[in-house]
């Protein structure tokens, strides 16, 4: 039998997260797909999936929503308030500062994206003063879902998680999960993933978030569920 001390599996500890991260990111550098995206790409690829941010956490419990309603009901004024202000432009201003700043989106764009975000935090809002913690927590999974495939698209990575398995032999996975109660472990890397799902990993450990294999995988589902939505 192959034990947890001996296998893929590292402790989720500041030393682990840090060997963790070293071999993500091999794994991601090895991963076909990545191999053959444009050299551009592959340059700025970590830089550019370090500057994903997923807001709030996996924490989704009733007595931490309190703060976090207020903040990210800030949030939305905030996006408002730009869209707002974008909209008091004449249009000679906007022209003035598409030219000056080269955008890569427009005004308008931008304060259609700003309204978007308004509007998807205020969701967020709703559910999460819902008295089931479980619909807020899949709202969270959906918004923060939809953000990272947007940027994952960006970048030419597709959305496929059908082929995302663990083969893990029988007795290893006993023992890992009665070796869970004393100690947590991050997802074992040996096992075959889509790049999606690597690139979902290391954006939740950038983020100082949980990363499990299941997590992973509700996060690119749920992100796919809003990205649906959203073009029907």
């Amino acid at each position: 039998m192959k034990s947890v001390e001996h296998s893929e599996y590292l402790p989720d500890t500041e030393a682990g997260r840090s060997l963790f991260r070293e071999r993500l990111i091999a794994k991601i550098q090895q991963h076909r797909v990545f191999k053959a995206l444009p050299q551009e790409t592959q340059s700025s690829f970590f830089e550019e999936l370090a500057e994903l941010t997923l807001f709030g956490t996996s924490n989704c419990s009733v007595e931490t929503h309190s703060p976090r309603i207020r903040k990210l009901e800030k949030l939305a004024d905030s996006y408002r308030r730009v869209a707002n202000s974008i909209a008091l432009l004449s249009e000679m201003d906007e022209l003035l500062l598409d030219d000056a700043f080269q955008h890569s989106m427009s005004l308008p764009q931008q304060k259609k994206l700003m309204r978007q975000l308004a509007a998807q935090v205020d969701g967020l809002i709703g559910g999460m003063r819902q008295t089931s913690t479980s619909t807020s927590e899949r709202l969270l999974l959906r918004l923060q879902g939809a953000s990272l495939l947007r940027q994952l698209d960006k970048l030419g990575v597709a959305c496929k998680i059908n082929n995302d398995f663990q083969k893990i032999d029988q007795d290893d996975a006993l023992h890992h999960e009665k070796s869970k109660s004393a100690q947590c472990f991050l997802p074992d890397l040996s096992q075959s993933m889509t790049l999606a799902m690597l690139c979902a990993m290391l954006a939740l450990l950038n983020s100082g978030q949980v990363v499990e294999w299941s997590y992973c995988r509700r996060l690119l589902l749920e992100g796919k569920r809003a990205s649906r939505q959203a073009a029907d």
